[in-house]
């Protein structure tokens, strides 16, 4: 048997697992993949007539959350019309598959590397912000206040007590000055003093309320980095015009990932945000995600893709 006529064979099973009888279609499409594995056949060769194909791209580790990348794929998806696969491991992205039309891979590819970096860039720095944001925030929270001068004084003393008043003077030099980088400066500089005085706080409190009030802090930081990230990607979403794929490609395309990704599961949804401080770090990460530019990426690099806008 030729190779064109293996690979016409192939076509015929993967037809086959279309099939509304589940067993025929499972055994089709199982020995579909054992000859393209035996015969070492790629998926690219499969669907070379129809022009669809697949990239496998590596994630930067330190933005591979489900979350940062499901909303930078759902970018690249409005932009370019080709669909996203998340490969994980332990919960972590480590690898993502975009496909589509042969001709604009290698553009998507690009813009996801743009963003990836982008990405990491502005939610690392926010990240270094965030404890200095957190002490300020819980400080002036009067009723945070005063269950922990109730509950754990020892705590309350050590990292807030003798801290109210110099705390209290930082808020109104940085709602007075609008200069970014002072802010930013500041918020680090808080930030490590606000986690050296927490622990030192945890060495005068019993084991129940040091686990106590590690969960209150560590969920205040998980909701604002969350609510960071949400306003990030989605201030960048709106700034492009989706691009739909006509219906024949698209079509091609779903066939091509339910032959060669049968066993996909959709991603957990996360919600914007819950609170106050989550809000406020919503609202940062749009002013961030103001800041990206896609518009001489797309232009340069998808000049196949007449229908792609910038609003």
């Amino acid at each position: 048997m030729t190779k064109d006529e293996l690979i016409d064979k192939i076509k015929k099973l993967l037809a086959l697992s279309d099939s509304s009888n589940p067993h025929e279609a499972a055994a089709a499409l199982a020995r579909a993949q054992k000859l393209m594995e035996k015969y070492n056949i790629e998926s690219k060769e499969i669907n070379a007539d129809n022009g669809i194909d697949e990239i496998k791209l590596k994630t930067l580790s330190s933005i591979s959350t489900q979350l940062i990348m499901s909303k930078l794929l759902n970018i690249i998806r409005k932009a370019f019309g080709v669909e996203p696969i998340l490969h994980t491991n332990n919960s972590r992205v480590t690898n993502i598959s975009l496909i589509g039309p042969a001709d604009i891979l290698e553009s998507c590819e690009y813009i996801f590397t743009v963003l990836s970096r982008q990405a990491a860039f502005a939610i690392g720095e926010y990240t270094k912000m965030m404890d200095g944001e957190i002490y300020l925030e819980t400080a002036r929270n009067a009723s945070f206040m005063c269950e922990l001068q109730t509950k754990t004084p020892s705590f309350y003393n050590t990292v807030y007590g003798s801290q109210l008043t110099n705390l209290s003077c930082i808020m109104n030099e940085i709602s007075m000055n609008n200069d970014a980088v002072f802010r930013n400066r500041t918020y680090k500089i808080l930030g490590e003093k606000f986690k050296n005085l927490r622990n030192l706080g945890y060495l005068h409190v019993s084991v129940g309320f040091e686990r106590g009030l590690k969960r209150i802090f560590t969920s205040i930081a998980k909701e604002k980095k969350q609510g960071f990230i949400q306003g990030y990607f989605n201030s960048i979403s709106e700034k492009i015009c989706e691009y739909a794929q006509p219906f024949e490609i698209q079509e091609n395309i779903d066939k091509y990932i339910s032959d060669n990704h049968p066993d996909l599961s959709e991603v957990r949804r996360h919600s914007v945000y819950n609170t106050f401080a989550a809000y406020q770090a919503y609202q940062k990460g749009v002013s961030e995600g103001n800041k990206v530019s896609l518009n001489s990426a797309i232009k340069d690099y998808a000049p196949k893709m007449d229908a792609i806008g910038m609003k």
